[in-house]
């Protein structure tokens, strides 16, 4: 064989494996942005699996949990010191840009994981629960959606409030700006502008034949990449005299405010967070095991051990692969299609990412 055939061969051999390199990753340009305790942000690399940023969120105390990113995903806010107050970082210098400390001398105020951000990116709406600090009584004070500007500052106060349900626990803002949704017991919309409450769909009060009241657990407002929010909900099937425990995916298009139930396996295995695939085909849920979800057959496709507990899932703006992470202070990279392990990467000082919001977007 001559030497010109021989570096041709070389070369296509060197295409092909660089090539196949490729389609095992994540796409490219995508990134991972998680929190860890005691007061990290991280900025993963998603296609090299490596720590591109770390960041210190001042005033976390503690904890990290809900990570928004703003529409240009240029910044963040997370929600941090025992839901008591939010920060905005800027995510290419780790800045803090902006800070509203929730409670005050005379009352305290939780915000239970619920806060969404407007899509022009100028409002934030924060679920707030007061209580008043009297001196020789606490006083529970009604729940209300309190509305910041991200402009204000590192002394940012509501410019707006109104009255809001209890037994909510994340809020999902609509793509035309004009409502959010609040995730609790049932799923309510308000205008955003004057806090009217639009309607009320069930969640707890669902309609669906022979199922008993659903439950579910609903802290991570993951959207992207399908602009669907999924979640499991459980409930026993009535069959005869016998019932059955049932575990539906629960899916709401936040575009056109779709909202659906099916029921895809009796309960054999516990999942805690889900996400979409972009062509909607497919569902990833995990808690101690990975799941893949056949959403048009409504039944599971495959479900593979992992190393220890997950709480949070997302997806590469692709959908070819899948990241976990939440719980300790790993994310791990599975094949979405075969739910094989690609790469586990530790995060440095292996702080605990505990609930917070697992994030992909796209690197510049």
């Amino acid at each position: 064989m001559s030497s010109a055939r021989i570096g041709g061969a070389w070369a296509t051999c060197a295409a092909l494996a660089v090539l196949s390199f490729a389609t095992s990753r994540a796409a490219a340009g995508d990134l991972i942005v998680t929190g860890a305790k005691p007061d990290r942000l991280f900025i993963i690399d998603a296609p090299t699996r490596s720590v591109r940023s770390e960041f210190h969120i001042p005033g976390a105390n503690g904890m990290v949990s809900v990570i928004l990113i703003s529409p240009d995903q240029k910044l963040a806010y997370v929600l941090v010191d025992g839901m008591e107050r939010v920060v905005g970082i800027d995510l290419a210098t780790g800045a803090e840009f902006f800070r509203a400390d929730l409670s005050t001398p005379d009352e305290r105020i939780k915000s239970f994981l619920s806060l969404a951000l407007t899509p022009d990116g100028k409002e934030l709406i924060v679920y707030e629960l007061p209580t008043k600090l009297l001196s020789s009584e606490y006083v529970v004070e009604e729940p209300r959606f309190a509305v910041f500007r991200t402009d204000a500052g590192m002394l940012a106060k509501p410019v707006r409030s109104f009255p809001a349900p209890r037994r909510v626990h994340m809020l999902l803002m609509r793509p035309n700006g004009q409502s959010f949704y609040a995730v609790g017991f049932d799923l309510h919309e308000y205008d955003v502008k004057t806090g009217k409450l639009l309607g009320t769909r069930g969640i707890q009060k669902w309609a669906l034949a022979d199922h008993s009241q659903p439950d579910l657990l609903a802290f991570w407002p993951v959207t992207e990449p399908s602009g669907v929010w999924t979640s499991p909900v459980y409930s026993e099937l009535k069959k005869g005299a016998e019932t059955v425990p049932m575990t539906a995916l629960m899916s709401l298009d936040v575009k056109s405010g779709e909202l659906t139930y099916a029921d895809f396996e009796p309960l054999t295995a516990l999942i805690f967070s889900t996400v979409l695939s972009p062509d909607r085909k497919h569902a990833y849920g995990v808690y101690t095991t990975l799941s893949s979800i056949d959403v048009e057959g409504h039944r599971l496709a495959k479900r593979v051990p992992l190393d220890h507990t997950f709480y949070d899932i997302n997806l590469s703006s692709d959908g070819r692969e899948i990241f976990v992470g939440g719980t300790e202070c790993d994310v791990g990279f599975y094949d979405a299609q075969t739910l094989d392990k690609k790469a586990i990467l530790k995060l440095p000082g292996c702080g605990d990412q505990s609930i917070s919001t697992l994030r992909v977007i796209h690197g510049r």
